[in-house]
């Protein structure tokens, strides 16, 4: 069920550089309906945002390297999508700089989850109507089916088993981003505690025999891409 009034599901991306924030808001925001894809650091949101597009970004200020502010100015050179700004700062000088800027709206943190969603919903309400969406770009090459566990690339379909499919999915769904091991093998295999290095074996045996059915050299493998943390999905056109 969508949290917004219209109805509409949102693809929103989250950029903030606390883990702890990333998975509450991420939480919540699949609970309300919608899709999030998180990054934890400037330069990630914005090699994110050279692939693909978003209905709203929420922005955190204070993050190592590039701050929020200089992420906004970015955002504004390729990106019209709504801001909010998610910040501990309440200096009202920031946020005014943060207005000027084209920040939409501006979250003082802590902050109650049911408060974001409703900032949400105000500023979903001026985004233009959605579009039924057609598969473009990469996504026209790469069509996985869950319910028969196939995936057509290029007019040609290759049968992947269940947890393949799982995991590709995963990987699709955070395109251009870095999925961390645990995320991958909870999308695999669910909740089951298990050792770390049987989690780790599970999810690389998984996707070094994708690898082989999917890449040109699996050796050096380029669609899934080792990252320092887990797996990218890193597709051509």
């Amino acid at each position: 069920m969508s949290s917004t009034k219209t109805g509409r599901k949102l693809k929103i991306l989250l950029v903030d550089d606390d883990a702890d924030t990333r998975q509450l808001v991420t939480m919540i925001i699949e609970k309300a309906g919608h899709k999030i894809q998180t990054a934890g650091h400037g330069q990630a949101a914005l090699t994110l945002l050279e692939h693909e597009t978003f209905d709203i970004i929420l922005l955190d200020i204070m993050m190592p390297e590039i701050d929020g502010l200089n992420v906004l100015e970015s955002i504004r050179r390729v990106s019209t999508a709504p801001v909010i700004m998610l910040t501990a700062l309440s200096d009202a000088g920031i946020m005014e700089q943060s207005y000027f800027m084209g920040a939409d709206d501006y979250i003082v943190k802590p902050f109650a989850m049911s408060k974001l969603l409703e900032r949400i919903d105000r500023v979903a309400r001026t985004l233009p109507p959605q579009e039924t969406p057609t598969p473009s770009g990469w996504s026209s090459n790469y069509q996985l089916n869950l319910d028969n566990n196939t995936l057509v690339r290029g007019g040609i379909m290759i049968d992947l088993n269940p947890t393949e499919a799982r995991l590709l999915s995963c990987l699709m769904d955070n395109v251009y981003s870095e999925v961390p091991i645990l995320t991958l093998y909870e999308a695999g295999w669910g909740g089951e505690v298990l050792p770390q290095r049987t989690v780790q074996a599970l999810v690389e045996n998984t996707i070094r025999s994708l690898q082989n059915k999917l890449e040109e050299d699996p050796q050096n493998p380029q669609l899934i891409a080792r990252t320092e943390n887990g797996f990218c999905f890193i597709p051509e056109g």
